[in-house]
């Protein structure tokens, strides 16, 4: 008769049985494909591209979950956590086993290139099966004309496994841009991409506030999401959005630059490899990149591209005088009539919100600045303008005029729930949507309207933000 097993024979076989699992599991793993475990070389600290930016991560998390390297940096500015070697995707692109930071990945993705002129190359990387928001081309001038490759003052090279793509200069066969110092990254919402440069003579990306024109290089992050912030030592998101910058290679003064067409949300990490990786939270990689012999020549090409600056009135150019709650009608008409008497010069004055009722655009305040029509024919008689703030935010009141004939015109920026709203100056707004042409024909309307009640000379449209 068989003898009954006691406890601790009971546990002693269970332990065994878990050892030859572990050891199975640990065979599988030196087994399994060499392309899902990360490569980490001594990867140089200033050549490490953040694999888990914005975030705190353990060693395992970082090895295990997002298959990255894991090493201290000499200080804390440098990534702990940073991206291997074999990353990426092929060029139709599909996805191999890259990291996944965020999830939502998309598997499929196309890569497409023209040569549009002999100083311009444009790239862009969409998703190959759905069709993603990108930022309309109506004010993009492109190329007319067939380009001549043979006088392309560029060069291009795309390596397919893992995908990487450099842009050299012919001349001196220069390497301009080089994706392969990080990976590609596209999923639903987030969505990466890495140069290496020529040099750390880096000069754009605004809006923002910093000692020098030229950029700093060490491990610096600047953000570019609007905002209206009063301009400070190290602030971020103020005014513009401007996703380009320049880079100047050399002494004899050769430069290219680099446009990243997107209207999302977005960062830009600068380091000392030196390179720049871009980060932004949806749309497409759609690139312009320009070549110069000159600075000067690199703007002249990015104009060519967006659209040259206007000729501004000349009285724009003048003395100009703008902040907010003056103090209503009598605290206007004093400080105009103080900087006179002092015989400051002053071409412009300006009014903020606070002239309007409620904060709402195309109104006035009748308690706070009566008889405002004859103060402006006043600053007129003396050979001075007036420019109001205008909020691209409209109440969406019901008794709101404006509001009611852009309703009729349907010109609010939709969303599968409807119109969208959000917290602006005058409370719950809605928002118009300026690529419909037929809401430009409304913005005109109002304005033409208003204007007969206030003769204004120019307008000031600020930001309107969501709380």
């Amino acid at each position: 008769m068989a003898r009954k097993l006691t406890v601790l024979e009971v546990l002693l076989i269970v332990f065994i049985i878990i050892i030859l699992a572990l050891d199975i599991l640990l065979l599988l793993l030196v087994l399994e494909n060499p392309s899902d475990r990360p490569v980490c070389p001594e990867i140089p600290e200033s050549e490490r591209i953040d694999c888990a930016p914005g975030q705190v991560v353990t060693e395992a998390v970082c090895r295990w979950q997002h298959k990255c390297c894991w090493k201290p940096g000499s200080d804390a500015d440098v990534p702990t956590c940073f991206f291997p070697r074999n990353w990426g995707f092929t060029a139709q692109l599909k996805r191999l086993s890259s990291p996944s930071l965020f999830g939502y990945d998309i598997v499929d993705t196309l890569f497409t290139a023209e040569y549009q002129t002999a100083n311009r190359f444009h790239f862009k990387i969409t998703d190959f099966n759905n069709m993603r928001y990108e930022v309309p081309h109506e004010n993009i001038q492109l190329f007319n004309e067939t380009v001549d490759t043979s006088n392309l003052s560029y060069h291009i090279e795309v390596t397919h496994i893992p995908f990487s793509i450099k842009i050299m200069r012919t001349s001196n066969k220069r390497v301009l841009l080089d994706t392969s110092i990080g990976p590609l990254l596209f999923a639903q919402q987030y969505l990466q991409l890495s140069f290496r440069l020529p040099s750390a003579n880096v000069y754009g990306l605004g809006e923002h506030v910093h000692q020098q024109y030229r950029h700093n290089m060490t491990w610096k992050t600047w953000p570019i999401f609007t905002r209206d912030a009063t301009p400070t030592e190290g602030m971020n998101n103020l005014y513009g959005a401007h996703t380009f910058f320049l880079c100047l290679e050399d002494t004899s003064g050769s430069s290219f630059g680099v446009f990243l067409l997107n209207s999302n949300a977005m960062e830009v990490t600068l380091q000392p490899a030196p390179a720049i990786t871009y980060r932004t939270t949806g749309g497409i990689l759609d690139f312009y990149v320009f070549l110069g012999n000159t600075p000067e020549q690199v703007v002249q090409e990015y104009l060519e591209l967006v659209g040259r600056p206007f000729l501004p009135s000349y009285w724009s150019l003048g003395f100009q005088l703008s902040r907010r709650n003056y103090g209503g009608i009598n605290g206007l008409k004093e400080v105009v009539a103080r900087n006179r008497a002092a015989g400051i010069p002053y071409d412009v004055q300006y009014s903020d919100i606070d002239y309007m009722d409620g904060k709402k655009d195309f109104t006035i305040d009748e308690e706070a600045f009566p008889g405002l029509s004859n103060f402006i024919k006043d600053l007129h008689s003396n050979g001075m303008k007036y420019v109001i703030a205008v909020n691209p935010g409209i109440s969406n009141n019901s008794d709101y005029l404006p509001y009611v004939n852009g309703t009729k015109k349907r010109v609010w920026i939709l969303d599968d729930n409807g119109f969208v709203t959000g917290q602006g100056y005058p409370g719950w707004t809605v928002f118009p949507d300026y690529s419909n042409p037929i809401c430009t024909e409304w913005w005109t309307e109002e304005f033409s309207e208003f204007h007969k009640t206030l003769e204004f000379d120019g307008v000031w449209i600020v930001s309107c933000y969501s709380r």
